[in-house]
């Protein structure tokens, strides 16, 4: 059974940055690149949505890798995947 998905805004917006950055530092290609491994990350999350570890702080959400550079944190909730937020590896973490 493929699950829903759906996106927060802090999904959306956290996305959006990326692919900014990625406009701006590097090529066409590879933002494109990046684009398409999203979707193909979200397709196999959707279709087997506890691929991926449970968050050592809250076993609830889940952290995926999309790239060296990504993670995707996302909830599964009873047949739809929520889209949490996507995270940049080379940003400062929050304290």
């Amino acid at each position: 059974m493929t699950f829903t998905v759906r996106w927060t805004t802090e999904a959306e917006e956290s996305f959006r940055l990326i692919i900014h950055y990625l406009e701006e530092n590097r090529s066409e290609k590879q933002t494109q690149k990046f684009v398409r491994i999203v979707r193909n990350k979200i397709r196999k999350i959707a279709d087997f949505p506890h691929m991926f570890e449970a968050s050592a702080s809250n076993s609830t959400i889940r952290k995926g890798v999309i790239t060296k550079q990504c993670l995707l944190f996302y909830q599964v909730e009873n047949d739809v995947v929520v889209l949490l937020y996507f995270w940049d590896n080379r940003r400062k973490p929050r304290y």
